[in-house]
């Protein structure tokens, strides 16, 4: 193993060792105007006063800092520190845990998140926080969306926090069998066109069950098998891009038409097992 490669081990497991450690819980900071307010090393997290008890609190806060610590250590490597170790501090992600948020949201360094799905553990706080760490340029929705989910999977399945729901159930392991599902519906047939293309549906956000989901859920296997068959920085760079189909061709050397239709052959076709 080379030095360089080394030291990128050795950082990684500081910051994860730094991680293990960490506090379960923290008291807030201040409560001002009817707002709990905690700030941690990576994330202010702000709260309705009322809405959750303390310990709620201060263990979502843990939780949302460790996530943007986690997410920006898998997408962008041992550069990515906790301040406790980084010359000049990053710039934190505001999460905002609201009753009348009746969707997850994300407005560049700002997250916003319904607070029933804070308290039941289902708000897609890895989900957002990927978009807030890492926002495309293209206007391939499925792309964005898809390596979203896929990196909130990974995160929770292999380094730590819970997977929050968007549409897919059961994280990367399920989401080829609930994609099947949806290929096979009218829905999903509406849906498949722009898994791969270019803009969104008509009625994505007014219709998020029938529209949004079946695109959602098969973005999110198609991202997967892509990863699987190239590699995470790979599609970390190719969402990064503003012209993905010229991206795709520099980076996996095919288009992004030839691997739909071997995903669609391979994972979405009736002749696929089912998990």
């Amino acid at each position: 193993m080379s030095m360089p490669a080394r030291a990128a081990r050795f950082q990684q497991a500081a910051v994860l060792a730094a991680l293990a450690v960490a506090p379960e819980s923290v008291p807030a900071q201040e409560v001002v105007d009817g707002r709990v307010r905690y700030e941690m090393p990576r994330a202010i997290v702000i709260f309705e006063n009322g809405q959750f008890s303390p310990a709620e609190m201060g263990r979502f806060a843990v939780l949302a800092d460790r996530g943007v610590t986690d997410i920006d250590l898998l997408l962008n490597g041992p550069t990515a520190r906790p301040v406790s170790l980084a010359a000049a501090p990053p710039p934190r992600i505001l999460f905002v845990v609201s009753a009348s948020q009746r969707m997850s949201q994300t407005f560049r360094r700002r997250v916003m998140l319904p607070a029933e799905r804070v308290h039941n553990d289902s708000a897609p706080y890895l989900h957002e926080t990927t978009h807030a760490l890492m926002p495309t340029r293209s206007e391939c929705l499925w792309l964005s969306e898809g390596f979203a989910s896929y990196v909130q999977s990974y995160v929770a399945e292999h380094i730590g926090g819970y997977d929050g729901v968007v549409f897919s159930r059961g994280g990367n392991t399920n989401v080829d069998r609930l994609a099947r599902r949806h290929f096979r519906s009218p829905f999903g047939d509406a849906a498949l066109p722009y898994v791969g293309g270019l803009g969104e549906p008509p009625d994505l956000f007014e219709n998020r069950h029938q529209v949004a989901e079946p695109l959602y859920v098969m973005a999110h296997s198609f991202v997967k098998y892509l990863v699987e068959h190239t590699s995470l920085d790979d599609v970390r760079r190719l969402a990064l891009s503003s012209d993905v189909p010229a991206a795709a061709e520099r980076l996996t050397g095919r288009t992004i038409e030839s691997w739909k239709a071997e995903w669609v052959a391979r994972v979405m076709s009736p002749t696929a097992i089912a998990n």
